[in-house]
Protein backbone atom coordinates (compact mmCIF):
# COMPACT_ATOMS: atom_id res chain seq x y z
CA UNK A 1 0.00 0.00 0.00
CA UNK A 2 1.41 2.90 -1.12
CA UNK A 3 2.30 5.64 1.50
CA UNK A 4 0.53 9.25 0.55
CA UNK A 5 2.16 12.62 1.26
CA UNK A 6 2.24 14.57 4.42
CA UNK A 7 1.75 18.17 4.73
CA UNK A 8 5.59 19.84 5.10
CA UNK A 9 4.59 21.54 8.52
CA UNK A 10 3.49 18.53 10.43
CA UNK A 11 6.27 16.70 12.82
CA UNK A 12 6.12 13.40 13.90
CA UNK A 13 7.49 12.84 17.81
CA UNK A 14 9.01 9.98 19.09
CA UNK A 15 9.78 9.59 22.79
CA UNK A 16 10.68 6.93 24.81
CA UNK A 17 9.99 5.94 28.90
CA UNK A 18 12.15 4.80 31.14
CA UNK A 19 10.46 4.04 34.92
CA UNK A 20 6.58 4.77 36.00
CA UNK A 21 4.27 6.21 34.19
CA UNK A 22 4.28 8.48 37.56
CA UNK A 23 7.98 9.03 36.96
CA UNK A 24 10.17 8.56 34.24
CA UNK A 25 12.58 9.98 32.47
CA UNK A 26 12.55 10.53 28.70
CA UNK A 27 14.12 10.79 25.35
CA UNK A 28 12.70 12.25 22.57
CA UNK A 29 13.52 13.20 18.72
CA UNK A 30 11.08 15.49 15.91
CA UNK A 31 10.98 13.83 12.47
CA UNK A 32 9.41 15.51 9.45
CA UNK A 33 5.89 13.24 8.43
CA UNK A 34 7.17 13.55 5.09
CA UNK A 35 10.71 12.05 6.39
CA UNK A 36 8.81 9.59 8.69
CA UNK A 37 6.42 8.51 5.61
CA UNK A 38 9.67 7.51 2.97
CA UNK A 39 11.12 5.52 6.22
CA UNK A 40 7.85 3.97 6.87
CA UNK A 41 7.44 3.27 2.87
CA UNK A 42 11.02 2.00 2.83
CA UNK A 43 10.49 -0.24 5.20
CA UNK A 44 7.18 -1.84 3.53
CA UNK A 45 9.11 -2.61 0.63
CA UNK A 46 11.60 -4.65 2.49
CA UNK A 47 9.22 -6.33 4.36
CA UNK A 48 10.36 -5.13 7.73
CA UNK A 49 7.41 -5.72 10.16
CA UNK A 50 7.38 -3.35 12.79
CA UNK A 51 7.93 -0.34 10.78
CA UNK A 52 5.78 -1.55 8.08
CA UNK A 53 2.83 -1.80 11.08
CA UNK A 54 2.96 1.49 11.83
CA UNK A 55 -0.24 3.67 10.66
CA UNK A 56 1.51 7.25 9.41
CA UNK A 57 -1.12 9.14 11.40
CA UNK A 58 -0.75 7.32 14.79
CA UNK A 59 -0.38 7.58 17.27
CA UNK A 60 1.56 4.28 18.29
CA UNK A 61 2.28 2.70 22.11
CA UNK A 62 5.19 0.30 21.77
CA UNK A 63 6.76 -1.48 24.36
CA UNK A 64 10.60 -2.11 24.96
CA UNK A 65 10.60 -5.17 22.80
CA UNK A 66 9.05 -3.53 19.62
CA UNK A 67 11.31 -0.65 20.49
CA UNK A 68 14.43 -2.55 19.92
CA UNK A 69 12.58 -4.62 16.78
CA UNK A 70 12.29 -0.87 15.03
CA UNK A 71 15.77 0.22 16.15
CA UNK A 72 17.04 -2.88 14.61
CA UNK A 73 14.66 -2.38 11.12
CA UNK A 74 15.78 1.61 11.25
CA UNK A 75 19.45 0.40 11.58
CA UNK A 76 18.39 -2.04 8.59
CA UNK A 77 17.38 0.45 5.75
CA UNK A 78 20.47 2.21 6.91
CA UNK A 79 22.86 -0.67 6.18
CA UNK A 80 21.17 -0.80 2.65
CA UNK A 81 22.24 2.95 2.11
CA UNK A 82 18.54 3.56 0.80
CA UNK A 83 18.23 6.54 2.34
CA UNK A 84 21.54 8.09 2.40
CA UNK A 85 19.49 11.83 2.79
CA UNK A 86 17.73 10.91 5.82
CA UNK A 87 20.89 9.26 7.49
CA UNK A 88 20.82 11.51 10.34
CA UNK A 89 17.21 10.81 10.43
CA UNK A 90 17.46 7.20 10.90
CA UNK A 91 20.32 7.05 13.31
CA UNK A 92 18.67 9.42 15.93
CA UNK A 93 15.32 7.64 15.94
CA UNK A 94 16.94 4.25 16.16
CA UNK A 95 18.73 5.58 19.09
CA UNK A 96 15.88 6.80 20.36
CA UNK A 97 14.22 3.29 19.69
CA UNK A 98 17.82 1.46 21.14
CA UNK A 99 17.22 3.88 24.63
CA UNK A 100 13.80 2.61 24.99
CA UNK A 101 14.58 -1.44 23.67
CA UNK A 102 17.63 -2.07 26.29
CA UNK A 103 16.39 -0.49 29.44
CA UNK A 104 16.69 -2.53 32.43
CA UNK A 105 13.02 -1.81 34.24
CA UNK A 106 10.13 -0.41 32.37
CA UNK A 107 10.41 1.50 29.16
CA UNK A 108 7.91 2.02 26.54
CA UNK A 109 7.72 4.66 23.76
CA UNK A 110 5.41 7.01 21.78
CA UNK A 111 4.99 7.99 18.29
CA UNK A 112 2.63 10.87 17.39
CA UNK A 113 1.97 14.13 15.32
CA UNK A 114 2.57 17.41 16.95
Amino acid sequence: MPRENADVSELIEIRAFRGTRRSSVYRRYVVSANAFLRILGTAEQHGLERLSSLDPHGPHHLDKSEAQQMADELGSIRSRLELPDLDAELTAIAEVARWCGRAAGNAWMKIERR
